[in-house]
């Protein structure tokens, strides 16, 4: 059966001090005048809020970002204002408090309207749009996307770093939404972006890496991904420390492909290590941690430790729930994970309840023709077959097969598991000059990819991340 893992999104936008805020800060270190010295003072704590969020001390840095906007009420400065709320709004969505950033977002764009600062708006249009991805509203954060990329490109040229930005969460969006050409191809142009830079802004360029890498490995290209994956760690490491969350993070990612490999030793140091960095500097309840939970849930699976995967699946799901609500698309990705859990308990009722409810969270998000789809789809074939519901079966197995080549091409190499899956059904049924042909496609795929797999697991990888 197949188990799902997720992960994040790519860094957020942080347009640190504008060019406004420079200003003040250099002509009030010239002039004794008090509103001067009032702007100072809140850029000296817009900045030193940058300067925590960037050491991954993101309470202190909301405490510095709330001060900012006290202050810039007080100048009345609407930029400020703006700035200040765009700053406190993506601290909060760092921190997993989405229902919070999303209003502050929204009033700080209503103030760039009104007072045109297209820079500065551009930047939260680009943030707002990271938000909505990690809501699982990946229509509106395409939209956003695109509209921040448009703005980048006609105010800085198309080889800025912002444009970059724009790109990678445009990238983002259509991934999620299953177009994986269209994602490729604006990774690829934001990569290039990213290593002609002069000078190289390494941590921009590790993003990029990082989502470029998850793609690939979403699509089954695991050489690529796990050297991608690896310059990324690298960088993040020289750049952040080892106790930062975005080392984790890229950590969780090289344990998927590492699993995928069957290095199952490594995949645990990696996840364990990680969700320890996470905990401490994110606390408990981050959905961060849920989906690191999740993966290791999802290594248990693999190695057939299914109590322990228990555990975990019901842990992140927890978290999911407290943070995002219960309609999430992640929500309905540990669901699929447990109902993984119930049926390999031979709970078969219980794991047809949860697989339905999280087929119907995930189409609600990402559409009916989604891999993420096919991947449950394909669970809840093998239930019906496990309760010799096999004209059930059949259905689901047919519509998942479909999804998987269209979307992914008939190469993808965890088609092999559902093909196989199929055959065995097909085979009951005494078909089997039917079952014989799908094992020898499933034979193919597996011998175009070079691998085997261990077993007719189809195992797909959700595609996520916040």
């Amino acid at each position: 059966m197949n188990s799902k893992r997720f992960d994040r999104p790519s860094p957020l936008v942080r347009l640190a001090a504008g060019a406004f805020v420079t200003l003040a800060l250099a002509y009030a270190a010239k002039h004794d005048d008090p509103k001067l010295s009032a702007q100072k003072d809140w850029a000296d704590l817009l900045v030193s809020g940058q300067a925590f969020e960037d050491a991954g001390r993101y309470a202190d840095a909301e405490t510095f970002f709330q001060s900012a906007l006290d202050h810039a009420k007080n100048l009345g400065d609407p930029l400020a204002v703006a700035q200040s709320l765009n700053s406190l709004a993506l601290v909060k969505q760092i921190r997993g408090d989405y229902a919070s950033a999303e209003p502050l977002y929204d009033s700080a764009i209503e103030i760039c309207k009104q007072h045109p600062a297209d820079r500065l708006l551009a930047a939260i249009l680009l943030n707002d749009a990271r938000l909505r991805g990690a809501e699982g509203k990946f229509g509106e954060a395409e939209v956003l996307a695109q509209k921040s990329l448009q703005m980048h490109e006609t105010l800085l040229g198309a080889e800025h770093s912002s444009v970059a930005d724009s790109l990678d969460q445009l990238a983002w969006a259509e991934f999620r939404l299953g177009n994986y050409r269209e994602a490729s191809g604006n990774y690829a142009r934001s990569l290039g972006i990213r290593e002609k830079a002069q000078p190289r802004k390494e941590l921009a360029l590790a993003g990029t890496l990082n989502d470029y890498a998850f793609l690939e490995y979403s699509t089954g290209d695991y050489v690529n991904a796990e050297k991608r994956f690896e310059r990324v760690l690298a960088l993040r490491r020289a750049a952040l420390g080892p106790g930062h969350p975005d080392v984790a993070d890229t950590m969780v990612r090289l344990s998927d492909v590492k699993r995928a490999q069957h290095q199952f030793t490594k995949a645990e140091e990696l996840l364990r290590a990680a969700m320890g960095v996470i905990e401490a500097s994110l606390g408990p309840n981050h959905p961060r941690l849920a989906n690191a939970s999740n993966n290791l849930g999802v290594l248990y699976c693999d190695e057939g430790r299914i109590d322990e995967a228990a555990v975990l699946f019901e842990r992140a799901l927890e978290i999911y729930q407290k943070a995002l609500g219960k309609d999430h698309y992640q929500v309905g990705s540990v669901l699929a994970n447990l109902a993984l859990v119930q049926a390999e308990r031979r709970k078969y009722p219980e794991a047809e309840t949860s697989y339905r409810r999280a087929i119907e969270i995930t189409q609600k998000t990402v559409g009916p023709d989604h891999p993420e789809v096919a991947g449950m789809l394909n669970n809840l074939a093998q239930v019906y077959a496990f309760e010799k519901r096999y004209a059930d079966a059949e259905k689901l197995f047919l519509r998942a097969i479909d999804i998987w080549e269209r979307v992914l091409g008939p190469g993808y190499p965890e088609l092999a598991g559902c093909l196989e899956n199929y055959a065995s059904v097909l085979r009951k049924l005494h078909r089997g000059k039917e079952a014989g042909e799908l094992e020898a496609r499933a034979k193919h795929v597996k011998a175009r990819r070079g691998t085997e797999t261990a077993n007719t697991a189809v195992d797909w990888h959700e595609l996520q991340r916040q």
